[in-house]
């Protein structure tokens, strides 16, 4: 490819060049890393990361620089910064080409599904991949440490840290993390500690501290990731829903192969635990001042939203992998697992606080300094779309409601930058990752700095960067306590590891009962926690502290004494369930199930009783203490209770603890605790109590997710007594009709069942199954079904075909001709007549060509074809000649299944008029799809004829034939249902989907199905407007930043970063850079053909604009 320069702003894109890259040994076998120098694919340097500044809508007073840009960086994922100032930058080059993605390897995912092990995942590799696996070796991610060398604010000097992280089963390296001369990185199966022994700015010693993460493939970007340092003095990271399968250094097994989680160990990897899951894909962590976790959890892709976590241990926030396949996404749409807590959502879970962002990726936490006391205690988050144009960085902070939190002033901060990172500097500025465009990484990236002018003094006379370069190891006792005060969060972080480090008992007691500071009260007290995780007495002299006037105080002081193991703390801890603040209530309940106290119980189950389900987080807590202490026999009496709240505890306790005992509860007067045990059987599984769940009584008034379930039961039983259960429900006609086709769906898989688990769409195969006889059973319903609904007529054809009902044959034949039936069921019940083997099939087939119906027509054709094909041709060739499209259509997938002579020569007679393009375009692609099916030499002669004439030059030159013809019904069902393309993930059609991308329910009115296609197949041609960044260089020397929402042959109308709308003649620019699509351009390569028509034929069909509405939280 060519391209034309602009010596003066360097706008146009700049051809590649190879940064040189040294690969350099390692304390571990030379094998587990590069063994030549790798050089990845980096862009020049040019302007165009200081002109991008313009285009960023930033806050008033914000002063903007370009901190570093390629080649000295590229494909930022995440960075993090150390006490010397310098700069670690995970980088990425594997994305798609050794980091994969299921969307586009959709021939492997029940192989995913299946796999347990990174060896598992290894195999199933080297299975469908073959010789090419060693592809996924050839490019690297790495850390490249970065350094303003010359104290100018602009980084100087770039070296590579580490690489040669490319094996087959590694994944992105994604997050990182620099304390105390020793980097963490996270990069899948491993995380890593290393460490730059000879201090030359490498890591030349590397340790793994755990291994086993992400033992699935799941979706790109489903990293490890996440790494921060708490307060508690312990690393806590995170990962997207791939699944774990680790053994700790104590020999402890963590195992969840179906979703994301957040993890903590000692610095050193020691006693690993699995701290949170039940998450999608948590890039991010960030502490508050008050030692909460948050993280924000992106959307699965189905019109749901991204979900703002408090984490919390223990808790499951829902989400399995498994769910991404399913149309619907299954019980997280159906149970709206995903939403805010309300009444009736499911018990075993805790809800997210608000539905926050589009694509969160990099969080931070204000650590006191550089911005304005609006700041403080808030949170910043990246919010990446794919696209600068529609991304940027979002503020807001939390405070208490009950045990949890809501959301308060929530607005974008920064705007128009595609960030993947961010983090404050200690001189008080922001630091933010520019991944520039697009989603798999154009060899580019940046880090630009943002400081507050106003407030940037303030941060320089905190002192932080000093304090931070001269570190704290030599500080006295009383220099440290007094740090605890300090404005900046990680200054008192710091002091604490300090005092802890020194063993400074007496002075961190001294604290927390002298200090008039309430942060530094709370450090002190997590201090004494650390030290009481070596030695439990440590924490005896703040025992008193539970019962502090301060509330926040007595709930850190209840956590660190339950950490320590300090039992005689338990009475007071028992008081405290009574307490009236309800974060004291809380952490007293984590505090009791650390100490696995019995007598607790009571307490437990009486907070229970008065929260009644009000609080969800409460009602965690106290389940996570009840599951920790373990009396089952008082689990299982509580089915007894006369609270249902303390019942539906008792099942998700029970759950936890996997007794089957659960089953005892589906006999409750309570719904919600029915559905509970229920989800606890299925979902769980809990196999020894599956035979109790088929057996709960199935009413008309069940719920959806009730039924499902225990449908779902007596699928998995698989005798003829559930069998008959289910087909009484397919016959019942009070049951809602998706019920019904479920249960007709159960009896076609009865003796054949798919792989699937029918609820979840979790991998869990039915071993040995004996079949059974089902016609004694299907056919006394088969007259119910065709007495029933459309669809459900139309399923039971299928049903009484499947199965032989010869004794439906009668009534399927007066379906056929009943024009009073929908034509639908009456093709259905010709296909039922035919694979029942009719006696007077070829008959019935005569009479439905002459139908009035089109479709009708058409499969009265293909069965006329299997039965007397010599009758069959000349309708066939009559149809062609005279018939709509779709009998054209027809007629040609017809043609192409006969083995006559005839039937051929009559395809290469149309492909001759194909090639003088003389065959209407709704037919073109049918008849290319019914020549190769033929394989005759002369029809592969005149494909390659046809192919010859394809306009090189034309980017959709190669999909022409999917222009017209389609079926809008299944465009559809790809756009709204299909997880390998997603696009309501970003795409709204009638306000249903994503507001990432351009609202759809009106792009047929002024787009041509050229542009439909186009954007599809080639989605950088022509972006839609409002989404487009243009980069102006004018004739007179200025540059023009915005986005382009107007453009005709003389002029551009842009927006630029204030919002300001600027007209400029084209004449006047002297050159235009244009950033790229968010729309990925491998989407086209998880379509047939079949699938490109049928979608541009549903989006030239939308021509109903309206406004969408917006379902997102501004607090």
């Amino acid at each position: 490819m060519s391209y034309v320069f602009c010596h003066k702003l360097s706008l146009l894109p700049r051809p590649v060049v190879l940064v040189a890259v040294i690969c350099f040994a390692s304390f571990l076998p030379r094998l587990a890393f590069s063994e030549t120098p790798y050089s990845p694919a980096i862009a020049e340097a040019s302007k165009e990361g200081e002109q991008a500044i313009q285009g960023f809508r930033v806050p008033e007073g914000m002063q903007v620089s370009l901190f570093a840009a390629e080649p000295l960086l590229a494909n930022p994922v995440a960075f993090c910064i150390d006490e010397q100032g310098r700069f670690y930058v995970a980088e990425t080059y594997r994305q798609g080409k050794g980091v994969e993605d299921n969307r586009s390897h959709m021939n492997w995912l029940h192989d995913d599904l299946a796999a347990e092990t990174i060896e598992d995942r290894l195999a199933y590799f080297r299975k469908h991949l073959k010789d090419k696996i060693n592809d996924y070796t050839l490019e690297h991610d790495r850390i490249r440490l970065v350094e303003d060398r010359d104290g100018d604010g602009k980084a100087d000097h770039a070296s590579v840290f580490a690489d040669g992280f490319n094996r087959i089963e590694e994944g992105t390296g994604a997050g990182v993390l620099a304390r105390g001369g020793d980097v963490y990185y996270t990069c899948i199966p491993h995380v890593w500690k290393l460490s730059d022994t000879a201090h030359e700015g490498k890591a030349t010693l590397r340790e793994k501290l755990s291994s086993g993460y992400g033992i699935r493939v799941a979706f790109r970007g489903h990293d490890l990731h996440g790494l921060v340092l708490g307060p508690d003095g312990r690393l806590y990271f995170s990962i997207g829903d791939r699944g774990y399968n680790v053994t700790t250094k104590e020999g402890k097994h963590l195992f969840r192969p179906d979703t994301g989680a957040v993890f903590r160990c000692n610095l050193d990897g020691s006693e690993l635990e699995e701290f949170a899951y039940g998450l999608r894909n948590p890039q991010e962590l960030a502490f508050d001042n008050y030692g909460n976790l948050f993280t924000g959890d992106n959307n699965s892709d189905s019109s749901d939203k991204a979900r703002w976590v408090y984490v919390v241990e223990g808790g499951d926030t829902g989400w399995r992998m498994y769910y991404q396949y399913l149309s619907d996404r299954g019980p997280f749409n159906r149970e709206k697992i995903w939403h805010p807590a309300h009444e009736g959502q499911p018990a075993y879970m805790v809800p997210p606080i608000i539905n926050l962002a589009d694509g969160p990726s990099g969080l931070t936490h204000y650590p006191g300094v550089g911005l304005s006391d609006r700041y403080k205690d808030h949170f910043f988050l990246a919010d990446f779309r794919g696209t600068p144009s529609q991304s940027g960085i979002r503020s807001f902070a939390v405070k208490p409601k009950g045990a949890s939190f809501e959301l308060t002033d929530s607005h974008e901060f920064i705007w128009q930058i595609l960030a993947t990172d961010l983090d404050f500097g200690y001189d008080g500025s922001l630091y933010v990752s520019d991944w520039v465009n697009g989603w798999s990484g154009l060899g580019k990236g940046r880090i630009y700095k943002f400081s507050d002018t106003e407030h940037v003094k303030a941060a320089k006379e905190s002192h932080s960067a000093e304090l931070m370069k001269q570190g704290f190891a030599e500080r006295s006792p009383a220099e440290l306590t007094k740090l605890l005060a300090h404005v900046d969060q990680r200054i008192r972080m710091e002091a604490q590891f300090a005092l802890v480090n020194q063993n400074a008992l007496e002075a961190l007691q001294s604290v927390t009962f002298k200090s008039n500071d309430q942060l530094a009260r709370l450090h002190a007290i997590w201090g004494i926690g650390q030290l009481g995780r070596k030695t439990s007495s440590a924490v005896a002299g703040i025992q008193s502290l539970l019962h502090d006037s301060d509330s926040e105080v007595q709930s850190q002081t209840a956590k660190v004494i339950g950490e320590a193991g300090f039992t005689a703390a338990a009475p007071a801890l028992i008081e405290l369930l009574k307490n009236p603040n309800a974060r004291v209530q809380y952490f007293a309940a984590v505090a009791l199930g650390k100490l696995q106290e019995p007598k607790a119980l009571a307490g437990l189950f009486e907070l229970l009783k008065q929260k009644n389900n009000a609080d969800p987080m409460l009602r965690h807590v106290a389940i996570l203490a009840l599951t920790r202490i373990g009396n089952t026999d008082a689990l299982i009496a509580a089915a007894n209770h006369d609270s249902a709240a303390v019942r539906l505890g008792a099942v998700v306790a029970l759950r936890r603890l996997q007794r089957k005992e659960v089953g005892l509860f589906l006999q409750d007067a309570d719904p919600l605790v029915v559905l509970e045990a229920a989800r606890a059987i299925n979902d769980e599984p809990l196999s020894d109590a599956v035979a109790d769940l088929a057996a709960v009584s199935i009413t008309a008034d069940m719920s959806d997710a009730l039924l499902r379930r225990v449908l779902n039961a007596n699928f998995r039983m698989g005798t003829a007594e559930s069998a008959a259960i289910v087909a009484r429900i397919a016959a019942n006609s009070k049951v809602p009709e998706a019920l019904r086709l479920e249960a007709i769906e159960e009896l076609q898989q009865w003796n054949d069942p798919a792989p699937l688990d029918r609820v979840l769409g979790r991998w869990q195969p039915i071993e040995n199954r004996a079949p059974i006889e089902l016609t004694g059973i299907v056919g006394p319903i088969v007259p119910d079904l065709f007495q029933s609904s459309e669809k459900i007529k139309e399923a039971g054809t299928g049903l009484a075909a499947k199965y032989g009902i010869k004794e439906a044959a009668p009534m399927l034949a007066e379906m056929v001709v009943d024009t009073k039936r929908p034509v639908d069921v009456r093709v259905a019940s010709l296909n039922a007549l035919d694979k029942l083997g009719y006696a007077t099939i070829a008959d019935v087939a005569r009479t439905a060509i002459k139908d009035s119906k089109t479709a009708l027509r058409v499969t009265g054709l293909n069965v006329l074809a299997k039965h007397d094909p010599q009758a069959a041709l000349p309708a066939l060739e009559q149809a062609l000649q005279h018939g709509t499209i779709i009998e054209k259509q027809g007629a040609l997938a017809t043609l192409a299944e006969m083995k006559l002579p005839a039937a051929t020569d009559l395809l290469a007679r149309w492909m001759q008029k194909l090639v003088q393009q003389q065959v209407p375009a709704e037919i073109q692609l049918d008849l290319l799809k019914a020549a190769k099916v033929k394989q005759s030499s002369e029809l592969d002669q005149l494909i390659a004829a046809f192919d010859a004439k394809r306009p090189q030059d034309d980017p959709i030159g190669g999909y022409l034939e999917t222009l017209s013809g389609g079926n809008a019904s299944r465009g559809r069902e790809i756009f709204f249902g299909r997880s390998d393309t997603s696009c309501r993930r970003c795409h709204m059609i009638k306000n249903n989907g994503g507001e990432v991308g351009p609202d759809l329910s009106g792009i047929g009115i002024d787009k041509d199905r050229r542009y439909l296609l186009e954007a599809i197949v080639a989605p950088n041609k022509a972006i839609a407007k409002g989404f487009e960044t243009a980069v102006l260089a004018m004739l007179d020397g200025k540059v023009i930043v915005g986005i382009i929402r107007k453009e005709t042959n003389s002029e551009l109308e842009l927006m630029d970063a204030k919002g300001t709308v600027i007209r400029v003649a084209k004449e006047d620019i002297d050159e235009r850079a244009s950033g790229k699509s968010a729309m990925p351009e491998e989407i086209v390569k998880q379509l047939s053909k079949d699938d490109l028509r049928d979608l541009v034929e549903f989006l030239s069909q939308q021509k109903q604009k309206q406004k969408a509405t917006s379902t997102k939280h501004e607090g």
